[in-house]
């Protein structure tokens, strides 16, 4: 676990896959470009290193458009939040509706959760980083019941036999169909029922069942009754306040530890493509990295894992790769043409720390 996410300013920077190899070092920033081979194939690899001691920054989640249901480039995300530096976050899916593949996390609120629990990266309040499968639970509490009720999801289209909740982080409605029922909570009282495509109260949420009848619904959750949207966390995840999942683990403890089975990854997934990750050095170095193929091709997990113990991760992740591979960099970056659901970033407060 690191303490203290740190990182300098830095000046624009323009990196494509084809770049020159050049340095931009800062007191706590270096960006390095430079090539490497995959059984005789040419890559090209970004890095962004990051010292992990400078007070004034700090690691967070960024939405696209500023919802759990929405797709924008790295560098839009980033310039909006006046990022200084940004990375492609987790896997989506979706067309209609793109949302996370697994758990979003932003300042101790649940954004997105798929139910898949997969690698992750956490940050807590004093900016500690930690590298695992998150021990976080979801659901919604019954205060008069004391009854804590686990969950299907939290802003995922809703599916049979699911039970997602939506919150205002989703859009303005559910956009499910007439075959669930919905619960209307507004400031954690149940006000009232729907059916599909219910509007979602700006300070409450909308928890949609299918497979339940009205009146099971009605004695589950009366009108009146208080309902909390919770997230409970366990050890040694209790402190992080921030999380995006990626996948699969790559390096744990300084060795290699692909779990790319393990995690049940699509069988798509496996193949050589583009790639982003994220890892943390023993000198408390935060790695953001992109990998392109030079020509045609790709790289493999496994390769990926090679080069992020041999740029000196003791801890690292993958994050979502192939035509979302994205890298920015102080209003210029390395940038695909797909929009994606969100994003790792770094911003400065020059006040902090002073």
């Amino acid at each position: 676990m690191l303490k203290q996410i740190s990182l300098g300013l830095l000046g624009g920077l323009l990196l494509t896959g084809l770049a020159a190899p050049q340095v931009v070092a800062t007191e706590a920033v270096k960006y390095r470009f430079f090539k490497d081979k995959d059984q005789h194939m040419p890559l090209n690899v970004h890095l962004v290193e990051v010292d992990l001691k400078n007070p004034q920054v700090n690691l967070g989640v960024a939405l696209a458009k500023g919802k759990a249901s929405g797709g924008e480039r790295v560098s839009r995300i980033a310039e909006r939040y006046g990022a200084v530096a940004a990375i492609n976050g987790s896997f989506f899916h979706g067309r209609k509706i793109p949302t996370s593949v697994g758990l979003v996390m932003k300042d101790g609120e649940i954004i997105a959760d798929s139910g898949h629990r997969r690698t992750s990266l956490g940050i807590t309040r004093n900016n500690d980083v930690i590298i695992g499968i998150p021990k976080v639970t979801t659901g919604v509490y019954h205060a008069k019941k004391d009854r804590f009720q686990i969950i299907s999801g939290i802003n995922q289209p809703r599916k049979s036999k699911q039970t997602i909740v939506y919150t205002p982080h989703f859009g303005k409605y559910t956009q499910t169909n007439q075959y669930g029922r919905e619960v209307v909570v507004e400031n954690n009282r149940v006000i009232r029922y729907s059916y599909g495509n219910t509007q979602i109260p700006a300070n409450g949420f909308v928890l949609s069942a299918h497979g339940k009848n009205p009146q099971e619904i009605k004695q589950m959750y009366p009108v009146g009754s208080a309902l909390h949207l919770r997230a409970r966390r366990y050890e040694p995840w209790n402190e992080v306040e921030t999380i995006i999942t990626g996948a699969p683990h790559l390096v744990r403890s300084g060795q290699i530890y692909n779990t790319y089975f393990q995690e049940k990854l699509q069988a798509s997934l496996k193949r050589p493509n583009a790639r982003s990750a994220v890892g943390v050095t023993h000198n408390r170095k935060l790695l953001l990295v992109n990998v392109f193929p030079a020509k045609k091709g790709g790289v493999t997990y496994t390769r990926l894992a090679q080069i992020m113990k041999r740029l000196g991760a003791t801890e690292a992740m993958g994050l979502d790769g192939g035509g979302s591979t994205s890298l920015y960099i102080s209003q210029k970056g390395i940038n695909s043409n797909r929009a994606i659901t969100n994003a790792l970033i770094v911003t400065v407060d020059k006040n902090k720390g002073k």
